[in-house]
């Protein structure tokens, strides 16, 4: 059960009352160009790997010198890129998730930032004031189990649409028909309620935070998933759109970490209605090609 205990807040914290694993990572988030700049470092870092691995028939011996058998190179890339010419739907399903979680964590943790700082910032305060607090880490593996709930889903999505089409490479934009329909479903979803409310929650966790705090680990795992789960309504719809700009794509990956960052930290509906017109602009534009080609 959630323990609410007087937490008073007038002072500005330096973190020093965290341990030096949470002091660090509330000092970090503190400044949110650097969760940026590390997401696109890791977007690139991953997108590297993928791509060697789709190309890695064509460079020969100098690739099996280079990430021979058994090497950690070698098993990173067999996990994501399995060959879809021989491999079961479970291995191509199991090398989906562990793509999507992956990239989800690349463009959604730093969009998370205000929610760490936030509980950073009352959980210093109250280890300040003698009382017991449970590490950032527990609130951030709640976080990032429904993302990975996701990955579970986006991946089944993808797995249909390989098996459906199986010239269809998930580095490659997707077209037409399909396209069209994701594009206009994850329009529309912008202009939606329960975007916006999720949204708000998003963009301010206190209420939640203070309100639910706890002292027991359990409790603050279970807030990471709610708010992990405010998340994930708020931008399972955009994250779809890689399926049509290309899984992987490090400019669309890195356009989508900066608006979900931005958008999160500002406040109104006007980006939700831009980009949701854009993209129901775009998908029409893709049901009337498609249609014309048919």
């Amino acid at each position: 059960m959630p323990t609410n205990e007087t937490i008073t807040s007038d002072q500005t914290t330096g973190f020093e009352n965290l341990s030096r694993t949470d002091g660090f990572l509330a000092s970090t988030i503190s400044k949110p160009r650097w969760p940026v700049y590390a997401a696109t470092l890791i977007a690139v870092f991953i997108a590297w790997f993928w791509i060697v691995a789709m190309s890695k028939a064509s460079v020969g011996s100098g690739w099996e010198s280079w990430a021979g058998e058994g090497s950690l190179i070698a098993i990173l890339i067999a996990l994501c890129t399995p060959n879809t010419a021989t491999a079961s739907v479970i291995e191509v399903y199991s090398a989906s998730v562990a793509m999507w979680f992956i990239m989800s964590i690349a463009m959604m943790l730093p969009s998370a930032a205000p929610l760490m700082r936030t509980y950073a910032d009352i959980a210093d305060v109250a280890a300040g004031q003698g009382k017991k607090v449970v590490s950032i880490g527990y609130l951030l593996a709640g976080y990032l189990v429904l993302w990975l709930a996701f990955s579970l889903a986006a991946a089944a999505l993808q797995t249909v649409l390989m098996l459906a089409d199986a010239a269809w490479s998930p580095l490659q934009p997707l077209g037409g028909l399909i396209a069209g329909i994701i594009l206009l479903g994850a329009g529309g979803y912008q202009f939606s309620q329960l975007r916006h409310a999720c949204l708000e929650k998003c963009r301010n966790p206190f209420a939640t935070l203070f309100g639910q705090w706890t002292t027991e680990r359990q409790g603050v795992f279970r807030i990471g998933m709610e708010q992990g789960l405010f998340c994930v309504g708020c931008c399972w719809a955009l994250m779809l759109v890689m399926l049509v700009v290309g899984t992987m794509n490090l400019a669309w990956m890195a356009f989508f970490t900066l608006f979900a960052v931005a958008e999160k930290s500002g406040s109104g509906k006007v980006t939700s209605y831009v980009s949701g017109g854009i993209m129901l602009v775009w998908g029409a534009g893709l049901l009337v090609l498609s249609a014309i080609n048919f």
